[in-house]
């Protein structure tokens, strides 16, 4: 009888590892983003003494953003975890409506808490719906005067860090499950990750 039930415990307890083994808990992601959404503030740049005027900037644009992010999946459809991207960000400074005289770069490190919901599933697809706040960290940026005798005052510029407010909304996203534990994805929303951003998934 006791070795019965040891019998028994022994293949519950396997079917039971088996179980969990199939039912992966934690998704590791990696992917890139196109045209992300972000807040930067303005440095303090000098009034130019010929023109007795201020240089300002202009034609902000954002790269693309390197995203990496981990979830744990509280139950079958709800996932909850962090993402974290990288961007820089570019700006020309200009004298009113000159030409741009040197250029702003920043780096940017976002980290968010994000939350997914799989709201429906094919045999190797599923679709789901993202969201994500946090914090856009704003590194010290670095000035590129293009002539040098413009004004030596651009070149010596205060440059501080900075932060802002980080968000990402996905109201629609699709995996691709390819392998037993991969799958590649894609998703449209708007956010500091970007519009669209695609990717591959390790699921374990």
């Amino acid at each position: 009888m006791r070795h019965c039930l040891f019998l028994l415990f022994s293949l519950f307890f396997t079917n039971v590892v088996c179980a969990q083994q199939d039912a992966s808990s934690h998704d590791f992601f990696i992917g890139y983003g196109f045209a992300p959404i972000g807040s930067v503030s303005e440095p303090e740049l000098p009034l130019n003494p010929w023109v007795n005027a201020p240089y300002t900037t202009n034609n902000k644009h954002f790269s693309g953003t390197l995203n990496a992010g981990y979830l744990y999946h509280v139950s079958k459809p709800l996932a909850i975890g962090v993402t974290y991207s990288y961007l820089t960000v570019k700006r020309d400074v200009v004298l009113g409506s000159s030409i741009p005289l040197a250029e702003i770069k920043n780096d940017c490190h976002v980290l968010m808490l994000t939350g997914k919901y799989t709201w429906f599933h094919l045999k190797r697809f599923s679709f789901y719906s993202r969201a994500g706040v946090g914090i856009m960290l704003v590194k010290k940026g670095t000035i590129n005067v293009h002539k040098e005798d413009i004004n030596a005052s651009l070149e010596s510029v205060p440059m501080e860090d900075g932060k802002s407010l980080a968000w990402q909304v996905v109201p629609v996203g699709v995996e691709w499950n390819f392998a037993k534990h991969l799958s590649l994805f894609a998703e449209g929303g708007a956010g500091a990750s970007g519009y669209g951003i695609a990717g591959v998934k390790v699921s374990f």
